[in-house]
Parts: C-alpha cells; sequence; structure tokens
C-alpha cells in the first residue's frame, strides 16, 4: 500500500512539473509574440522612413536596426538608390505600421507580417502620395535589442 501511495505521490508530482514547465513555456512565448509583432512594426516603419534633408542620419540610425544579409542589401540599396534620389527629388517618406501579427515565434526570433501605411512628397509632386503595403518581417533579439534580417514586400 506505501509502494501505491508512493507511486500516486510521484505521478502526481511529475505531472505538477510538467503543467507548470509548459505553461511557463507557454507564458514566455505568448510574451515574445507580443514582444515581436510590436518590435516588428515599430521598427519595419522606422527603416522606412526618411526625409531629404536627413537622409544620411535616418539611413544610418535604421541600419542599427538590421542584421545579416538584409542589412548588406539594404546598404547597396539606400547608397544607390535611395539617398541619391532623395535629396535629388527632395522626398519625404513617412511610414507607420497600422497592424502586424506574428507568423512564427521562437526564443529569439520571430517572422511577422507588418501592415504600413504611408505618404510620400517630393518636389515634383508635392501633394502627399498615401500608400498601403503589407511586408513579412523576420526579426531577431540579440542583447536585449531586436533587429531585422529579411523584409519580403507582399
Amino acid at each position: 500500500m506505501a509502494a501505491l501511495a508512493m507511486l500516486a505521490a510521484s505521478a502526481t508530482a511529475f505531472a505538477l512539473v510538467s503543467h507548470f514547465q509548459r505553461t511557463m513555456i507557454d507564458e514566455q512565448t505568448a510574451h515574445i509574440r507580443v514582444l515581436a509583432a510590436e518590435k516588428a512594426g515599430e521598427l519595419t516603419a522606422r527603416v522606412l522612413t526618411y526625409t531629404a534633408a536627413t537622409v544620411d542620419d535616418d539611413v544610418a540610425e535604421a541600419k542599427t536596426h538590421l542584421t545579416g544579409e538584409f542589412l548588406e542589401s539594404y546598404s547597396a540599396l539606400t547608397a544607390d538608390t535611395i539617398i541619391p534620389q532623395a535629396k535629388q527629388g527632395q522626398v519625404e517618406t513617412h511610414w507607420e505600421a497600422s497592424g502586424s501579427s506574428v507568423i512564427t515565434a521562437e526564443s529569439d526570433s520571430a517572422m511577422v507580417l507588418v501592415f504600413l501605411r504611408g505618404t510620400t512628397v517630393s518636389a515634383a509632386n508635392p501633394a502627399p502620395t498615401y500608400r498601403f503595403s503589407s511586408v513579412r518581417v523576420r526579426v531577431e533579439e540579440y542583447a536585449d535589442q531586436w533587429r531585422i534580417s529579411q523584409l519580403e514586400p507582399l
């Protein structure tokens, strides 16, 4: 009888520990999902926003939020196209995230669908042009800082 009681106590303890571990993992994943969705939207809007007068600084600041191959391709695109066109055409573009949804999440990264709305003005078109876009963004956490490692227009 004592062996049966010991077995029941062990099974109960195992079940409680297992439940506690799953609950902790679920809570951590939920927290990561919320944080990743928020950061992906915020960072995407920041990376895509610039003004002609501050485009060099805007791009330099944006690069601090990027990593990997995306940082390399962004650097090339901005140096070859965005910065010269912004300065020459007096282009200003402002984006904000209107929503985001996590596609997948891990402990230090997530793939997020970000919905954007933005305006663009230029010397040639001083009236604002309103734009809407959706992008798939991969964010990764490094030393408590989230960075974009992939941005794919949809």
